[in-house]
């Protein structure tokens, strides 16, 4: 079986291989984000609060990690170019539901079949260009694969903003309707199944294991979408969510053990590289999520920057991965991929800590170079760390593996995009606890600049007491931005810290090996 594995070679070039591989995940990772930038403008269409309006990312995100798992048993019961087939067209004609919702129940309906649709594509694509590239140019593959994978969230802001901006929130759908028909047309001409894939009628499918996998991935998901304005464990709501959660994934990972056909093969978890490499991506991609979505947030809310110019920042972003994506190819067969995914940590921790020296009297250029930083930080890492997680998963393992990995990543990811709220607000409560002690009247300082300011507001016509009360309000404005400034210094550096901490995993994998048998 294994020398049938390594003789077999897809008939199609491997040009065309890739190019319907990539056009599957560049829209699937498209659409986690591009819709974010439009929801005031969909709140605003169907009268729905803007709460309710996170929906239609939440639900998104849901439907994406619940068929994951089944990935591996639906490709050996109706064959993996046929389920690829299925779920483009799914992700395609629920693109275009969205885009034409007449109310928000429609609009949920189809953010739930696209994500159904869209949630395979990934490790689909990923399987596929493992399994299509000999082993010795598996790295390429991966660096196509990442291009994909980290361009999509940067330029997806971008993408959206313009779309709204100067046409309607429903091409935002509807853009990703030409890269499903053109995917489609690539998939039906040029993927085919590999002789060892048999398709196997008959098989049993694990609907435990399922339900307790909705269970867990849907409470996890709305919990961390909704723990920041809730006030987290504080908030009965949260707890619960997180005691359902927590017991759902115990009894899923207790299941999946015991259980003869298994929905998710935890088996796969024997394998060394498999498991660390998981360890590396998920952390990585957690705190890349994290500062792809802080950024804006800072430019928003603390320089007065909107959507479009916000999302316009992160773009010097792709010009890293590029450079970080040749970085991988020139270097990919001269030096360790360990030592690929070590530059890459280094990197990426530097452009952290560059992010971490932010000020109020920053201009946009400022913060070109660390974006530029933390592309090629982070490119280096996936393109290398995911060749090193897969270099040892046999072919028939692939698909399962692809699963799973993807399937955790998505928990890193909305755990990492969350903790953006959760760090700003709560060492913002921190710095405005500690300012607010050194503000009385015994701080010389303090109180010479409120006399100063009080007398500025009564030379404006305003009595004694209203001009005290202003000059009060003003310093408390003041202290509440730099306490937040603070906060997101903070921030930077968790995640650089979080980062850096990832190193030993990196001398625990074991060695890329091209030519195994010598």
């Amino acid at each position: 079986m294994e020398a049938q594995q390594q003789e077999w070679k897809p008939k199609s070039s491997l040009l065309m291989i890739t190019i319907a591989c990539m056009l599957a995940t560049f829209v699937e990772v498209l659409n986690t984000s591009i819709a974010n930038v439009a929801l005031k403008y969909i709140a605003g269409s169907f009268s729905i609060s803007n709460d309710e309006s996170l929906w239609i990312v939440t639900i998104f995100l849901i439907a994406c990690s619940v068929l994951l798992p089944a990935t591996d048993y639906c490709c050996t019961t109706f064959g993996r170019k046929n389920f690829f087939l299925f779920c483009v067209a799914l992700f395609g004609i629920s693109a275009m539901i969205c885009g034409l919702a007449p109310n928000f129940e429609i609009m949920i309906i189809g953010r739930i079949l696209q994500g159904l649709g869209g949630g395979c594509l990934l490790p689909l694509s990923q399987a596929i260009l493992l399994e299509s590239y000999p082993k010795e140019e598996q790295p390429k593959a991966m660096a196509i694969f990442s291009t994909g994978i980290t361009i999509a969230p940067i330029i997806a802001p971008i993408i959206g903003g313009w779309l709204t901006s100067n046409l309607s929130w429903n091409y935002v759908f509807f853009i990703s309707v030409p890269f499903c028909v053109a995917a489609f047309i690539m998939i039906l001409a040029h993927i085919e199944d590999p002789p060892y894939l048999k398709v196997q009628k008959g098989l049993k499918f694990d609907y435990i294991g399922m339900l307790l996998l909705i269970l867990w991935i849907g409470t996890f998901q709305v919990a961390v979408d909704n723990g920041q304005k809730n006030g987290w464990f504080d908030s009965e709501y949260i707890r619960n969510l997180g005691i359902v959660s927590l017991i759902s994934f115990v009894s899923l990972i207790w299941w999946e053990l015991k259980c003869e056909k298994p929905l998710l093969d935890l088996k796969i978890f024997k394998n060394w590289n498999f498991t660390f490499g998981t360890i590396v991506l998920t952390i990585l991609f957690g705190v890349a999520y994290g500062t792809i979505a802080m950024l804006p947030q800072f430019l928003q809310n603390m320089l007065g920057y909107d959507s479009l110019l916000a999302g316009l920042a992160a773009g010097p972003m792709g010009f890293g991965t590029m450079s970080g994506v040749m970085f991988c190819a020139i270097t990919s067969k001269t030096m360790d991929l360990r030592h690929q995914v070590l530059f890459g940590i280094i990197v990426f921790s530097i452009g952290c800590l560059m992010f971490s020296s932010l000020n109020l009297d920053i201009a946009l250029s400022n913060v070109i170079v660390p974006n530029i930083v933390l592309g090629i930080g982070m490119t280096s890492i996936i393109i290398p760390g995911t060749t090193l997680l897969f270099s040892t998963v046999s072919k028939q393992e692939m698909t399962n593996a692809s699963s799973i990995q993807n399937l955790i990543k998505n928990v890193g990811c909305a755990v990492g995009t969350s903790s953006v709220g959760f760090l700003v607000s709560s060492y913002s409560q921190v710095y405005q606890s500690y300012l607010v002690d050194k503000l009385t009247p015994l701080n010389e300082v303090f109180y010479g600049k409120i006399m100063a300011m009080q007398a500025q507001f009564m030379g404006l016509g305003m009595d004694h007491i209203t001009a005290l009360g202003a000059a009060q309000g003003k310093i408390y404005g003041q202290l509440v931005q730099q306490s937040t400034l603070c906060a997101f210094i903070n921030a930077y550096k968790i995640y650089a810290i979080s980062i850096i901490v990832l190193i030993p995993f990196v001398f625990i994998l074991k060695k890329f090996n091209a030519n195994p048998e010598k």
